[in-house]
């Protein structure tokens, strides 16, 4: 049984060889050089509003709220990710592994028998808003009392419409106590994976206040604690996230979305399919993007769920690539619509996930061959 007295000494054991291996999409997210809000993310002890009180005022909130950022974390025992867990038992890699989750009401358990031992893992929370994956985790204690993760096996793929190995993680599962159910990330990953996902995290010491969390990417993350603007009834406006500086703006949406400089220069490169899913990367070294004023808010409105907006649309590109301008460069095809499709395809990772190419560009050879 998890954690049992001999399995925990081989977790402790192995801690430090687990939280080297290369942690995945979820929680692949090292800092940068402006990854100062982030950091209050961890650091700010006060100032925070109860955001219902957003929505009296703001009418952004209502749309809000079912955006992808603003769903991107949440319990495990909530009933949408037991909706998901259900379907774990019609996976049928997953059964090969002995691999089922039982849920006991209050928890969700995962359990796996390798050999003649039953391994269990007690699910935590839930990563991902499944618009396009969830990934589930442990939180686990290490020998010093900071908050480790353990990122399950089993993902989620909404493309799929069910579940398949977790991106990152070996195709074989692992035989310890640990392995035999993820990967193990260490503390310092942990924070970083969480930092993304949350608006209000309290760490203390290395430990991770779990009760103190405010999941998911909500108002406050960018505008800011707002406690004070919220008691003075909109009279004080604090200093937050606002700025008129579009380099500042795209660095901001890079804290989690990353930025050039955090690959080596190498890897910049329009044939690598990896920094795909990295938008800011691609999009900074777009024409579109260096002779203009475009930013990430250029075609994708923060307070609204992408299936509301037109973000795909083509009245962005007419803004500089219009027919009825003499002064505009043209298609050289001359179509002047699925514009995306040529110059931003979505490409296919190597799990079943596709990202948009945001390098704005013309293709040297079809979209298909960076799939």
């Amino acid at each position: 049984m998890w954690p049992g007295s001999n399995q925990f000494a081989l977790f402790i054991s192995v801690a430090a060889i687990c939280g080297l291996i290369a942690f995945s999409m979820s929680c692949h997210l090292p800092g940068h050089p402006n990854a100062d809000y982030r950091g209050d993310v961890i650091s700010q002890t006060g100032g925070w509003a109860d955001e219902s009180s957003c929505a009296e005022c703001h009418n952004q909130s209502d749309e809000f709220s079912k955006t992808g950022h603003a769903n991107t974390l949440r319990r495990a025992e909530t009933p949408a990710s037991r909706a998901l867990l259900s379907k774990l038992s019609e996976c049928e890699a997953a059964l090969a592994e002995g691999t089922r989750v039982i849920d006991e009401g209050d928890q969700l358990i995962a359990e796996t028998s390798p050999d003649a031992v039953l391994h269990r893992l007690k699910l935590d929370w839930c990563f991902g808003s499944g618009m396009h994956a969830t990934t589930w985790v442990s939180t686990l204690p290490d020998s010093h009392g900071n908050t480790d993760t353990l990122e399950y096996r089993w993902t989620w793929f909404t493309s799929l419409q069910g579940f398949a190995v977790t991106p990152g993680q070996p195709a074989q599962r692992g035989d310890s106590s640990v392995s035999v159910h993820g990967l193990l990330f260490d503390g310092s990953k942990a924070r970083r994976c969480f930092s993304c996902h949350s608006t209000v995290l309290p760490v203390s010491s290395g430990q991770i206040e779990e009760d103190g969390i405010h999941p998911g990417v909500t108002c406050q993350r960018c505008h800011g604690p707002r406690e004070e603007h919220v008691r003075s009834e909109g009279e004080i406006h604090p200093v937050g996230w606002t700025t008129s500086d579009r380099m500042e703006s795209v660095r901001r949406c890079a804290v989690c979305h990353r930025l050039p400089e955090e690959r080596p220069a190498a890897d910049i490169r329009p044939d690598n399919p990896a920094i795909v899913r990295f938008q800011p990367m691609g999009l900074q070294q777009s024409a579109c993007f260096l002779k203009s004023e475009m930013r990430c808010t250029t075609c994708h409105d923060p307070h609204r769920p992408m299936d509301a907006q037109d973000s795909a649309g083509i009245w962005q590109c007419l803004q500089c690539h219009n027919p009825e301008d003499d002064t505009h460069t043209l298609c050289g095809l001359g179509r002047n619509d699925d514009c995306l499709r040529c110059h931003m395809p979505a490409v296919q990772m190597e799990f079943p996930v596709k990202f948009t190419d945001h390098w704005i560009r013309v293709l040297k050879q079809p979209a298909e061959s960076l799939q």
